[in-house]
């Protein structure tokens, strides 16, 4: 699904275990009947983002992708979001409505684009 643009932020919680730290939201450029939010939740503790959950869809109610990930991959995905154009957000869910992968990611690009490299 190709992103038109993006929420980020960030917070502080007390009295949690395990809360999220940092936030995406990501706006779809053609939203669907199934799907018309995004959002990536990056936690501190890490035990939340194992196989077993990395986030889940709710196509017959609230219409999200909500997906987990460790607070270590925020800058990444974000350094692309700011940096790349087009972008995409796929993923994929099992019958139970539970994600078990997703990726943020770019089209195609020709070698060399970038800094330039002055070494």
């Amino acid at each position: 699904m190709e992103i038109k643009s993006y929420y980020v932020g960030t917070n502080r919680q007390r009295d949690a275990a395990n809360y999220h730290r940092r936030w995406i939201s990501l706006v779809p450029k053609t939203p669907t009947a199934q799907v018309q939010n995004i959002v990536i939740y990056f936690f501190v503790g890490e035990t939340i983002t194992n196989d077993a959950d990395v986030g889940y869809v709710t196509p017959a109610t609230t219409k999200f992708v909500v997906a987990y990930a460790p607070v270590a991959d925020f800058e990444d995905m974000y350094k692309i979001l700011q940096s790349e154009k087009p972008v995409h957000f796929n993923w994929a869910a099992d019958s139970a409505n539970k994600l078990y992968w997703f990726q943020i990611s770019t089209n195609e690009e020709p070698l060399g684009e970038g800094p330039r490299d002055f070494s």
